[in-house]
């Protein structure tokens, strides 16, 4: 590095001997060598002689404020700024030479900027070329004379473009120049340094010339007077005085880095700026749209016009939520304009699309600030009016889904979704409301769900503060459960409400409100829809708190159908796969003595309806849907019977209660299938698993309501076409035949017959139970003997076995059993037709060796399973049940049955002994 010596007036003296030493000096030259003056007055020799000046006395270099390190390339007339902005790139620069010169080493020979890279250069003080008059300073004087260098044929150097300074002695400004005509004015600072170090700064007036000049910095050491100078303003400005720092040597490496972070951070918020001022623009232009759309006719409405806007509008919003760009204004103008053009269109889906702007724009910091909550309540308020009265109408409800409306309609909801909810209670009532509308489409419950409504939704229904109870709060709760009840469509999604706590919540909920009959009703369907889960079973056995809430509520509004219709409909979906529930609803929760009083109650009620309408005078406060209602609770009724009484106290108990048996027997005596085909099933099913009961209190086993039986169930095996309803009937036929009167009565009336035909059936279930039924009606040797005559029932039993799969003992079995009864001495007598024995061995044949085969197959398994441990074959085989499997039954029986058939030449005469006729077991009823 040259340092500059400063400014001293030599005298006279040396200036007589600097002339005397040229002039000995030229004459010298003129008769030695020619070549040598030129060599020595070459850049070389100047640039040395400079450089041995210098170090007679080092000094500071000083770099002024001033200093244009790049100029803008001459041949651009388009921009004339003293300074390049940012928006030029590196190839619209060029480099200027150097325009300052030494006072103090007579330097001619500034470095100059020729090429594409700046490189650390040697410096002189802050004087213009064009200071020719200043006085000569020691090195000049002292410096070796110089002569007039030839004239080489160079190109010219470029005109000087920058802004130039030139200082006197003193520091004061003697000359100015400017590129672009403008006058620039610098507040610049010799700064004192210590001239004992040798070090240099960190270059953080290049780096900030660099960052406008959007280059990479160049690699100069010196810092500015004017970086100094901001510096101490700062450190004024922040009230924190900044001593001056001694500048520290730094390798190159640590001054590009430093500068890098220091480029890289002014540029982002450079950035940062202009892309806010880029939002700022567009957010008021689409302002500007939409106040025009406002201020237009009500005649030109552009409706397609105001959805372009709108959609602009929402994009720009998304950005500001997802930026947060700083507005202040704009968007509280663009809430008032999207508010006014909210009332003035009519158009679905335009409505939407500005409801979500608003929802948008009061999501805004600025907008919360300048309307007030107040005012932000009465928006959110007007919006979810809007909302509602949309969803009524199901064609909206895509639109709703497509327009990103259900979202923000969760987040308002508080707690209940993301923990944003604004609005009061009334505000919470519509947005439900319009959540509840739009749910009944299958997508919109889906992308609820995936938004977190389920939890949302309970949280509503247990809030931190708890219940107050009030009748704004039951508002809310019943539009709650109306919506859980809509989500709760689906099986997974019930699994989740279940492990979510729902049927506690909900309990809770129907405890604090017992008055309240529609909140009542939408808890029951809830409990409704989450009562088809098995985890709903699972979780009330352990807790069976909401359960007893259920039958105190069925207690308190008995007298409400769609309440005990929905009820029942969940009891009896809990108690037809857990009989741990039906012991804990009949004794523990009191339903053994409510039950009876509903059954009859909604009976009367029904019977009284059915004679208004026969008659026609429709009782006082009844409508016409009224007796279709009441039917649909007895179902729900009946059904919960027929599922209760598959427990063996829970049935024996029931079936000596008469307000039960009663109205069974009324609705298969009043009721027929055409019309009333589910009651009519549920009722048999129910008296087909009382029946199963025979214990001496059992009001079914009297002789009249066994006569009764038999005719209420003959019209269904001769008139119905309703596999389920003939399945039934011989369930109850089998149950019932057990007693002798039964079976005399099924004789007389013909029903043995009935189900003789019904062996050809192709339903399975249907064979198998009239086949139960034929065992014990063939048991009685009369009734036996006049089957086979009458009906051919050996032969169908033969051909039964015959076709039965090899793989279902349980049919084989009951067939064999019919065939085994068949041969009591009544039977003996009739003769039994070659074909018919023929085939009846063969089919039993076939059945024997079936089940030795299954047995054999068992056995193996069993015996290698246990092999050299366990216990006893025997035991292994009748390990599941207690008794033997139906496979050995079905070989012993059937070579017993071989055994005591006749031969083909004789008449069997045999007799055997009559085999127990199966029990029909009780049932889950259908559902």
């Amino acid at each position: 590095w040259l340092k500059p010596y400063g400014s001293t007036k030599r005298s006279g003296t040396l200036h007589r001997e600097f002339l005397s030493a040229r002039s000995s000096a030229m004459t010298t030259m003129d008769y030695e060598d020619p070549f040598e003056g030129l060599l020595e007055r070459s850049s070389v020799a100047q640039a040395l002689r400079e450089a041995r000046a210098s170090l007679a006395r080092p000094s500071r270099p000083f770099t002024p404020a001033s200093r244009s390190l790049f100029q803008q390339s001459p041949s651009d007339e388009t921009h004339s700024q003293p300074r390049p902005s940012s928006s030029y790139s590196i190839d619209q620069l060029s480099f200027v030479r150097d325009t300052f010169v030494s006072s103090a080493c007579g330097s001619t020979g500034s470095a100059r900027s020729g090429g594409s890279t700046r490189t650390p250069s040697s410096r002189s003080g802050l004087r213009s070329r064009d200071s020719l008059n200043a006085s000569p300073s020691v090195a000049e004087l002292c410096a070796v004379p110089e002569l007039e260098e030839p004239e080489l044929e160079l190109p010219p150097p470029p005109a000087p473009s920058a802004d130039v300074l030139a200082f006197g002695e003193q520091g004061d400004v003697i000359y100015t120049s400017h590129a672009g005509g403008g006058a620039l004015e610098f507040d610049v600072e010799d700064p004192d340094f210590d001239e004992a170090e040798d070090e240099f700064d960190a270059g953080c007036a290049a780096d900030d010339l660099a960052l406008r000049m959007d280059v990479p910095p160049p690699g100069s050491d010196e810092e500015s007077a004017a970086e100094e100078d901001l510096r101490k303003k700062r450190a004024s400005i922040d009230g924190k005085p900044r001593a001056t720092e001694k500048l520290r040597r730094k390798s190159s490496s640590s001054k590009l880095g430093g500068s890098s972070r220091s480029i890289g951070d002014k540029a982002s918020r450079r950035s940062f700026a202009a892309a806010a001022a880029e939002f700022a623009i567009a957010l008021r232009q689409a302002t500007e749209e939409l106040e025009a759309l406002e201020r237009g006719s009500s005649e030109c409405f552009d409706v397609d016009k105001l959805m372009a806007s709108a959609e602009k509008t929402r994009a720009l919003l998304a950005q500001l939520r997802e930026s947060r760009q700083p507005v202040d204004q704009e968007p509280s103008r663009l809430l008032r304009a999207v508010l006014s053009l909210m009332e003035r269109t009519s158009e679905a889906v335009c409505l939407l699309r500005l409801a979500r702007c608003t929802l948008e724009l009061l999501q805004v910091e600025s907008v919360l600030k300048d309307v007030g909550l107040h005012g932000v309540e009465a928006a959110y308020l007007n919006v979810a009016r809007a909302l509602f009265k949309l969803s009524k109408d199901a064609g909206n409800d895509g639109h709703f889904r497509d327009e990103g409306i259900l979202e923000p309609l969760l987040l308002m909801l508080g707690d209940g979704a993301d923990g944003k909810g604004v609005g009061s209670t009334e505000l919470r009532v519509f947005v439900v409301g319009v959540l509840k509308n739009v749910s009944n489409n299958e997508d919109n419950q889906k992308r609820l769900v995936k938004h977190g409504a389920l939890p949302g939704l309970l949280s509503l229904l247990r809030p931190a503060a708890g219940l107050t109870g009030s009748a704004q709060e039951a508002q809310l709760l019943v539009q709650v459960t109306a919506l859980l009840r809509n989500l709760a469509a689906s099986s997974k999604r019930q699994q989740q409400l279940v492990e979510l706590s729902a049927l506690e919540t909900l309990a809770v909920v129907s405890s604090m409100y017992m008055a309240n009959k529609e909140l009542q009703v939408n808890i029951a369907r809830v409990f409704a829809k989450l009562s088809q889960t098995d985890a709903a079973c699972q979780v009330l056995e352990a807790d069976p708190s909401p359960l007893q809430q259920i039958t105190h509520c069925l207690r308190e509004h008995a007298a409400l159908p769609t309440l005990v219709l929905r009820l029942s409909f969940a009891l009896g979906n809990l108690t037809a796969n857990s009989d741990h529930l039906r012991r804990t609803l009949m004794f523990d929760c009191d339903m053994a003595g409510l039950l009876p009083v509903l059954l009859e109650r909604y009976w009367q009620q029904d019977r009284k309806l059915a004679q208004a309408n026969s008659s026609c005078l429709t009782p006082a406060g009844t409508g016409p849907n009224d007796a279709q209602d009441t039917e649909s609770v007895l179902v729900k009724l009946v059904r919960l019977v027929a599922n209760v009484t598959i427990n063996g106290s829970v049935g024996t108990l029931v079936a000596s209660e008469a307000s039960v048996v009663d109205p069974l027997l009324g609705m298969l005596g009043c009721k027929r299938m055409p019309e009333s085909e589910e009651l009519v099933l549920s009722a048999t099913a129910a008296a087909t698993n009382l029946l199963f009961y025979d214990s001496p209190t059992n009001l079914l086993f009297t002789a009249e309501n066994k006569h009764l039986l038999c005719r209420l169930l003959r019209p269904m095996l001769l008139e119905s076409y309703n596999v389920e309803a003939l399945v039934e009937a011989a369930r109850a036929l089998g149950n019932l035949s057990r007693h002798r009167d039964a079976r005399q009565w099924i004789g007389e009336l013909r029903i043995d017959e009935a189900l003789s035909i019904l062996l050809a059936h192709g339903d399975r279930d249907l064979v198998f139970y009239t086949c139960g039924a034929l065992v014990n009606l063939a048991a009685d040797p009369q009734t036996g003997g006049r089957l086979c005559r009458e009906c051919g029932l050996r032969a169908k039993i033969a051909n039964l076995l015959s076709d039965t799969p090899a793989d279902d003992p349980e049919l084989l079995l009951v067939g064999v059993k019919v065939l085994s009864n068949l041969r009591l001495e009544g039977d003996g007598r009739q003769p039994w037709p070659e074909d018919t024995l023929r085939d009846a061995r063969a089919g039993i044949a076939r059945a024997r060796e079936a089940s030795l085969a299954v047995v054999a197959s068992k056995t193996a398994t069993a015996v290698a399973s246990a092999r050299g441990q366990g216990p006893p074959l025997a035991e292994v085989l009748a390990a599941n049940t207690g008794t033997p499997p139906p496979e050995e039954i079905l070989a012993d029986l059937a070579q017993r049955l071989l055994d005591s058939l006749p031969s083909e030449s004789e008449v069997g005469t045999d007799l055997v002994h009559a085999v127990v006729a199966d029990i029909a077991q009780p049932v889950t009823a259908a559902a």
